[in-house]
């Protein structure tokens, strides 16, 4: 099983995919920023856009990883925010054919808590003005299921987020 965790920068989700893989069997958290920061340093100058999800090769070895963490455990959890539909099809597409038991969770949070969030993250030194261009975008998600079944995380801490979305897929 693979399961996405998708939502806007800030709402959560790398927390809780690290907590929620030590709550499922044979998990692990996979995530797939790794990818672009890879691409980045290997290929530099040959990539210069602002989000590597917009260079194709991204999308096309996030599924690459998807597979190699699912040869040694049987559930991969991966926090990714894909705020572009399109984006979020072909990877959706990709990933059904590594495990066809993909699960996709929307997390969500009113905007002032993602805002509080973001200016309380450690590794938001070098400013927000990235996070919050996109902040629309991600809280947009919402409104289209086709992101995910949706887990509000609004006043839960990450376990809480984590075992709500635990017991839904034991469910």
């Amino acid at each position: 099983m693979i399961v996405f965790l998708n939502g806007p920068f800030g709402v959560g989700k790398s927390t809780t995919a690290r907590i929620l893989a030590t709550l499922l069997p044979q998990a692990v958290h996979y995530n797939p920023e790794h990818i672009g920061a890879g691409l980045r340093m290997a290929f530099g100058p040959l990539y210069r856009v602002t989000d590597y999800q917009d260079v194709a090769a991204w999308r096309r070895l996030v599924p690459v990883g998807a597979r190699l963490c699912r040869l040694r455990y049987r559930t991969v959890v991966m926090p990714m925010t894909v705020w572009r539909r399109d984006y979020l099809d072909e990877l959706v597409e990709r990933l059904q054919c590594v495990d066809d038991d993909l699960r996709l969770f929307q997390l969500t949070a009113p905007a002032d808590e993602v805002r509080r969030r973001v200016l309380g993250r450690a590794d938001a030194r070098e400013g927000h003005d990235w996070w919050w261009s996109h902040l629309e975008s991600g809280l947009a998600m919402a409104r289209d299921p086709a992101f995910g079944e949706t887990v509000d995380t609004a006043g839960l801490s990450p376990l809480q987020v984590a075992s709500t979305i635990a017991a839904r897929i034991r469910a």
